[in-house]
């Protein structure tokens, strides 16, 4: 059973929310890079607002990469919850081979689980924005599962 997971992004808490309803899970670390975003969301929405009180959501405020390349801890399960890869955006460079390959792989558990979005939502269409990420995952990781 996963035990410990790190969010990227996810800074509205839906996603630790989601989590944090499994008893199982001993702690989440979400990483979001914009801590007003963080905040208005604790302060605001209030269906996420049990998941920023649960003792075992650790908030930061980093830029993801920099925060798993900075620890030494390993995660059962890493969730991208990411906005899109837009050149030049915020987000773009963590949906890039170097990074799945060099910062996050190496940062998982044996049998551990990494998850992410892959569209629609942007100003791409969904196919061109699945087709990058799925593209992309494949050359790192060996087994990948698609899910509507």
């Amino acid at each position: 059973m996963p035990k410990n997971v790190f969010i990227m992004g996810g800074g509205e808490g839906s996603t630790a929310r989601e989590l944090l309803r499994h008893k199982t899970i001993d702690k989440v670390v979400m990483c979001d890079i914009d801590e007003e975003v963080v905040e208005f969301c604790k302060s605001y929405l209030v269906v996420n607002k049990e998941a920023f009180h649960d003792s075992r959501l650790e908030v930061v405020i980093n830029d993801a990469r920099a925060e798993l390349e900075g620890k030494e801890e390993r995660y059962d399960i890493i969730v991208g919850d990411l906005a899109d890869p837009i050149e030049g955006g915020p987000c773009y460079k963590l949906y890039t081979k170097d990074f799945y390959e060099l910062s996050l792989k190496p940062k998982l558990k044996k049998g551990g689980i990494f998850v992410t979005q892959a569209g629609p939502a942007g100003i791409f269409s969904h196919t061109e924005v699945f087709s990058c990420i799925y593209n992309t995952l494949r050359q790192v990781f060996k087994c990948k599962y698609l899910f509507k």
